[in-house]
């Protein structure tokens, strides 16, 4: 352990050296001669043309190095190392937060996959596809409804998460052929239908009740839809009729009006 923290020390370090290094070959190099030559120009009051630039150049960049200009080259060099070290650590700082980035994605993808493991409850449920009917092997924007009825039956229960692209036995299927199915053909695009069904059909108060995440498992994406409980009813309207659902068990249940009115009520109480 030790042996890996020292390496990754060593390793910090070395970034950090190179970049300073960089910036001072790069000043001393290449900014001082290059300054030299100007300044030689406003020196001397001569015109500044290309032609003029290229006779007088070698000159002076050669002169830059020798011994007498010793004591102007040396802000260059403290500039240039200074430059360099402020971009070490700098870069160094972001190779940091990558790793870490980096370290709780594969923490949150472990997390996936021990939640599909253990299979579904009242709190998670799977869902093969957002549209894509795998047994017509065909578009079936109906399947939409039903994702719809599982976010609201998670709002008016305790929240959960919902896994698109993932079946009842929890193979992972991807979401490539709603991908597919979208204007947007990409996360973006499923992202955004997702709310859009959300505010269509249960009310763009509660999109802030709902966290999408994707994560790239062997390959294929999956959405998962980190929903919390709602402070109010959130009904579904759709087909010219509203409905009330909740989550019983590892399903989502439909209530009649009384039903929902007992329901709201006794929660209502329990708050």
């Amino acid at each position: 352990m030790e042996v890996v923290k020292s390496r990754k020390s060593f390793g910090e370090r070395y970034i950090v050296l190179v970049h300073l290094m960089v910036g001072v070959a790069v000043f001393y190099f290449l900014v001082h001669p290059l300054t030299m030559v100007i300044y030689w120009f406003e020196m001397n009051g001569m015109p500044f043309t290309l032609n003029q630039f290229f006779a007088v150049a070698p000159g002076r960049i050669l002169d830059s190095f020798s011994f007498q200009m010793t004591g102007m080259a040396v802000p260059f060099i403290v500039i240039g190392g200074l430059v360099g070290l402020g971009s070490g650590l700098y870069y160094r700082n972001i190779l940091q937060k990558v790793k870490i980035l980096r370290r709780k994605d594969a923490q949150l993808k472990g997390s996936v996959l021990s939640i599909i493991q253990e299979g579904e409850g009242d709190r998670v449920e799977f869902k093969s596809s957002l549209r894509y009917d795998y047994h017509r092997e065909s578009i079936n924007k109906s399947l939409e409804d039903v994702i719809v009825k599982t976010i609201a039956g998670f709002m008016n229960t305790k929240g959960g998460e919902l896994l698109i692209g993932v079946d009842d036995k929890g193979n992972i299927l991807g979401l490539k052929q709603d991908y597919l199915s979208l204007k947007k053909k990409n996360r973006d695009g499923f992202e955004l239908r997702i709310y859009q069904m959300i505010t269509n059909d249960i009310g763009i108060e509660f999109c802030s009740l709902v966290q999408t995440d994707f994560y790239d498992l062997d390959g294929k994406d999956i959405c998962v839809l980190r929903i919390g409980a709602a402070q109010s009813p959130a009904y579904v309207h759709g087909n010219s009729k509203t409905a009330f659902y909740i989550r019983a068990g590892n399903s989502t249940k439909p209530l009649t009006i009384r039903e929902a009115v007992k329901y709201i009520n006794l929660r209502q109480g329990r708050s």
